[in-house]
């Protein structure tokens, strides 16, 4: 009787299941070769979903860039608040010198709170803040704060670089947040299925040591997997469809 790659419940398997099931397969492939098993162009694209699966399962979900985000900004919301304080303090100020506080009141007036305002809209506003401070540089100079706008400047241009940053991160990301963890399942198992159908007819019609080979290490990963999934039959063999586990069980 000819050897035959057993079926098993792959519906059962979590998708960090699979994904390694099917990148095990894979080696197995290569090792023994496309060419040997007559799956060449099954291979190359069994190899490319089996690849697309394995990063959606380990794509990332956060961002570098979030903590440098987070510390670019704590720096430019106190260097502003400092700005704020002084100017609000010199208003009651006997010193001559001191009455910039008065200009820069009025011209501060558009930027109060918006350090409560999310991240872009902050951003920009903090960009129109410094422009008004630069063309009131004497009275900046007067009440001493040269060295807070420069830190709310250069707190500013940090964030917006890391913010750049951030949406390169996302971009790199939109392929795979493009791809359906389902979608990706069944693309994977259906190649795999239709390598199991071509490698089990050969093994009727032309058998031979490498594809028996390949039979016996691939049994030897179904049984494995199948006890993993819950899945194993009595005659050591499951048989089930190829709709993935929900991603809340991996």
């Amino acid at each position: 009787m000819a050897n035959q790659i057993k079926t098993f419940g792959m519906s059962r398997m979590t998708i960090g299941s699979c994904s390694d099931f099917h990148t095990k397969v894979n080696d197995c492939i290569t090792a023994t070769t496309p060419a040997a098993l007559h799956i060449t162009e099954k291979a190359t694209a069994y190899s490319a979903a089996s690849e697309l699966l394995a990063s959606i399962v380990n794509r990332e979900r956060a961002f570098v860039a979030t903590a440098t985000l987070a510390e670019a900004d704590d720096v430019r919301d106190r260097a502003s608040g400092v700005i704020g304080q002084v100017v609000n303090a010199y208003l009651t100020s006997p010193v001559a010198e001191k009455k910039a506080a008065t200009l820069l009141d009025a011209k501060m007036s558009p930027y109060r709170g918006i350090r409560k305002h999310e991240y872009t809209k902050q951003t920009a506003e903090t960009r129109g803040m410094l422009a008004m401070l630069d063309a009131e540089a004497e009275a900046v100079t007067a009440l001493g704060l040269t060295e807070e706008v420069e830190a709310v400047r250069e707190a500013n241009a940090a964030f917006d670089t890391e913010f750049l940053k951030k949406t390169e991160e996302m971009s790199s990301r939109m392929t795979q947040s493009d791809v359906k963890s389902e979608d990706a399942v069944n693309e994977a198992n259906a190649l795999y299925q239709d390598i199991v159908q071509t490698v089990n007819a050969y093994a009727i019609v032309q058998p031979s040591d490498e594809i028996n080979t390949f039979i016996a290490s691939v049994n030897g990963l179904v049984g494995t997997y199948s006890s993993i999934a819950g899945s194993a039959s009595k005659g050591g063999s499951a048989s089930g469809g190829d709709t993935p586990a929900p991603e809340s069980e991996v």
